[in-house]
């Protein structure tokens, strides 16, 4: 038997091999896209409210784009150079800062004693600094260049989305258009809400571990912001390494700063959380830890941010679109786990 393949059935293929080579080419840009559609949506409200009020969106966004990038100055003025400080200082004092780990804490002192030694070999610590340096200019770089194609979504984006919407088959448009409405509104719950607890916490950490004489309480505090994004094992981490640098104080500081932080948590978790972020994301812990793990194994830390609202987005496609397909029992049994993990 001959075996024939359409000339369209080939093309198809190649096209969706292409497809996935440019995607994985361009992987960076797509991830950025992802994070700037997420500031985007958690502005949008603003914008629209204000729409209503007869304002125009274009001066929304002008104003919007002051305040965002007044904020980034803001940090970049007030905050990081008393971060550079406060490390000067710790570099300046670390034979002392070694002595107190040493009676604190041995086996950490030690490692740390190895670690510094070899890092503060010359030619390795020039090249530290200067990947240090490039890794701060791109960083800075990227962030600016989100919070842009941020503003420029803001602004276009509706419209950008409705031309986009017109290429699908016209009767799957108002299901398409109905889904991306619900994950919508499933981003906007995860972003005011991250935002929220994320700055609550860095507050937290930084008051913390200030009245407990810390050092590098600016850092640590900004530090814990970024981490708060990450669900349960960012706040392992944050605990961990408080916990390290409040042995500079006394073992008792350190217990205590770890208590703090736990007790942060469980106040998140069940009060803050579910006031702030309402029933939007109904994802059970396991669902959380295997999706921070399977996104950080990918994509790395922004895998891990990125895994909740992915997750907490899938029961609307499954609800809307692959609900016809399983069985109902099945589909009852979902709900029932949603529920289950939204009042956890």
């Amino acid at each position: 038997m001959e075996l024939r393949i359409p000339f369209v059935t080939l093309l198809k293929i190649a096209l969706a091999v292409l497809l996935v080579v440019i995607v994985i080419k361009l992987w960076p840009i797509v991830l950025m896209l992802i994070v700037a559609i997420l500031i985007a949506v958690m502005l949008d409200p603003i914008a629209t409210k204000l729409e209503r009020r007869h304002v125009r969106r274009s001066i929304t966004v002008l104003a919007l784009a002051f305040v965002i990038f007044g904020l980034l100055l803001a940090f970049f003025v007030g905050v990081v150079p008393s971060m550079t400080a406060q490390i000067g200082e710790l570099q300046k004092d670390w034979p002392m800062v070694e002595q107190r780990l040493d009676r604190a804490f041995p086996p950490l002192a030690q490692v740390l004693r190895g670690a510094t030694s070899q890092s503060l070999h010359t030619p390795a610590w020039l090249e530290r600094s200067v990947a240090a340096g490039k890794f701060a200019l791109e960083g800075t770089t990227t962030v600016i260049l989100v919070l842009v194609i941020a503003l420029y979504l803001l602004l276009e984006g509706r419209r950008a989305l409705a031309w986009l919407i017109d290429f699908a088959p016209k009767p799957q448009r108002p299901r398409i258009d109905v889904t991306l409405r619900e994950i919508r509104d499933v981003m906007l719950a995860y972003m005011r809400g991250s935002v929220i607890t994320a700055t609550i916490c860095g507050i937290y950490v930084f008051v913390i571990l200030t009245a407990f004489g810390v050092p590098l309480a600016m850092l640590l505090g900004v530090l814990a912001f970024m981490l708060d994004f990450v669900p349960v094992v960012g706040t392992i981490v944050m605990a961990a390494v408080s916990s390290i640098f409040a042995l500079l104080v006394s073992p008792g500081s350190a217990l205590i700063v770890a208590a703090a932080i736990l007790l942060y948590h469980a106040i998140e978790a069940y009060v803050l959380i579910p006031r702030i972020w309402g029933g939007q994301l109904r994802v059970s812990t396991l669902t959380v830890l295997l999706g921070i793990t399977i996104g950080a194994t990918l994509q790395g830390p922004i895998g891990a941010v990125l895994a909740l609202p992915i997750a907490a987005a899938y029961p609307i496609i499954e609800r809307i679109w692959l609900r016809d397909r399983l069985p109902s029992d099945t589909v009852e049994k979902h709900e029932e786990l949603e529920e289950e993990g939204a009042g956890r």
